[in-house]
């Protein structure tokens, strides 16, 4: 595991040496690509000295301007590059079209074509520079609304953004008139200030549902410090565990669209290596928080609290083993030797993928289609068949296997897993009859994160906690039964009465209370 980590680090500390990918340049547009805009152009202009920008003619006569949004104002999308979007803007101020020369969008791999992204740049056409177009905000008082794309959140802002700035820069710049009041005039140069950042927005719009997910997650801060009161009250714990689960699935899932991936990790390394800025990760308010709850639990207690509370797919994995525990199906386990074996390869995944990366995120995002995180709850299995069928498959042998894919092929998983190794905090308890000979925790492990000796492996444990319960349950935990039987046997017995011996068998020198027996006869008329 040592050298799976070297390698990591030696690629990670390759990306800076990565060559972006040319951007085109406002002098390399052709004509051909302003006619997606301005129809009837026929001569370019040259370019503006106030602004990146070309005049578009027809007969000579001035239709209207051209500039690419990176130009003007390159922010980062979801692959940690700019988007390069050609925006047209007539002589009225409004604008002319909009269409995408170049991007690095890993999302597209993920089912979205890219016929639907110029879809969505095409609502643009006909709105004013200086409106205030939002994703999705058709009754909002005060804006325009255009349709976004599910699965493409962060992209769609991103482009927003990109093109209301650019076009409204150029018509500032350029002195094109815009409507107040029904009178026309210039926009003004200061209007380019105006509109809060599309994060800024998004924070705000989501300002109820950080709140839900915010208390979610204190709660679960206390699930996690208070763990060995609550692990002793088997029921209630049952509860919570379970509520929390569904509300991962159903609340962060298929509601909000926040399963995490290892594209996001990918992304973040993009960042920091190239042109870092924060406003790609705090475009979606969701996914931060939940990156930022994750940052601090990985360093107190481990990655596995992301995978063992906060993963939708984990969670539904899970759902589906419980309900096949009641219905009793059969279970099939596989033998420790190839299981210790079939963990290397979401490692090997992981190697894949940062490798890849290193080329380009949408390279390395066909590789990270072995998550099924997208098809289950962006797409709803709504995909061609192979996906579907793939993350079907995987939840359906989850019912015989727990969390199969998180136990072998999840890359994001084993990429938690190296901070589970600078976790402060160990608060698992363990005995010493664990794994000598008992062996029930290890039984009842869904990621089989137990050694035959007794010793938790911190890297597969998804802190699910039922090991602790466990460990407090003096009907279930072996060692405690045998404390109580023998307590038990002890309280049942006449004062005064000798106990006889029995033949010791070898199993029974774990169990034997360190503390002496220590038996005493009375004698007539002495007081017991």
């Amino acid at each position: 595991m040592v050298s799976i980590l070297r390698w990591l680090l030696i690629l990670t500390a390759l990306a800076p040496l990565n060559v972006m990918a040319a951007f085109p340049a406002l002098e390399e547009i052709t004509l051909d690509q302003v006619q997606h805009i301005f129809a009837k152009a026929d001569e370019l202009g040259t370019p503006e000295s106030v602004i990146p920008a070309k005049a578009i003619y027809h007969d000579k006569n001035l239709l209207g301007y051209i500039a690419l949004s990176n130009e003007i104002i390159a922010i980062p999308g979801y692959s940690g590059k700019p988007l390069a979007v050609l925006v047209g803007i007539d002589l009225e101020g409004r604008i002319a079209g909009a269409h995408i020369v170049y991007h690095e969008e890993p999302i597209l791999v993920a089912g979205i074509r890219e016929q639907q992204l110029q879809e969505f740049v095409h609502q643009y056409q006909g709105k004013k520079a200086d409106a205030k177009v939002r994703i999705g905000a058709h009754q909002r008082q005060g804006h325009e609304g255009v349709d976004g794309i599910s699965g493409a959140t962060i992209t769609v802002m991103i482009l927003n953004q990109s093109i209301m700035t650019t076009a409204r820069n150029v018509a500032a710049k350029m002195e094109l008139p815009r409507t107040t009041g029904g009178v026309e005039q210039p926009v003004a140069v200061a209007d380019t200030a105006v509109d809060i950042p599309a994060w800024e927005y998004n924070w705000r719009d989501k300002f109820v549902h950080l709140v839900i997910l915010g208390v979610a997650l204190i709660g679960l801060l206390n699930i996690l410090f208070f763990q060995d009161w609550l692990v002793r009250r088997k029921r209630l714990f049952d509860v919570i565990r379970i509520s929390f689960l569904l509300f991962t699935v159903f609340y962060i899932g298929f509601w909000h669209l926040a399963q995490l991936s290892i594209i996001n990790i990918l992304t973040f390394v993009r960042l920091i290596t190239d042109q870092f800025t924060w406003h790609t990760l705090l475009i979606d308010p969701l996914i931060f928080q939940l990156w930022s709850f994750i940052a601090l639990a990985s360093l107190l207690w481990g990655g596995g609290v992301f995978c063992g509370w906060l993963c939708p797919f984990g969670a539904l994995q899970e759902l589906i083993y419980k309900v096949a525990e009641k219905l009793e199906t059969p279970k099939f386990e596989i033998p420790i030797m190839v299981h210790e074996r079939l963990l290397a390869i979401k490692y090997f995944i992981l190697i894949g993928l940062v490798g890849m990366s290193l080329e380009s995120l949408a390279s390395a995002a066909r590789l990270a289609e072995v998550e099924p995180f997208k098809t289950a709850f962006i797409f709803q299995f709504q995909r061609p068949p192979v996906y579907a069928i793939y993350a079907i498959g995987l939840l359906a042998i989850s019912a015989f296997n727990s969390k199969f894919y998180c136990k072998y092929m999840c890359p994001l998983g084993a990429a938690l897993s190296f901070i589970t190794r600078f976790r402060v905090f160990d608060w698992l308890r363990r005995r010493k009859e664990c794994g000598r000979p008992c062996q029930t925790c290890a039984a009842h492990c869904q990621m089989n994160a137990i050694k035959p000796t007794g010793e938790i492996i911190g890297t597969e444990c998804q802190y699910c906690l039922e090991c602790q319960v466990l460990y407090w349950d003096d009907h279930r935990c072996p060692p405690l039964v045998d404390k109580q039987s023998r307590r038990k046997r002890q309280q049942s017995k006449p004062i005064g009465s000798v106990i006889p011996a029995t033949p010791m068998q070898s199993n029974d020198l774990a169990h034997i209370d360190p503390q002496p027996i220590i038996q005493h006869t009375f004698n007539p008329g002495e007081q017991p």
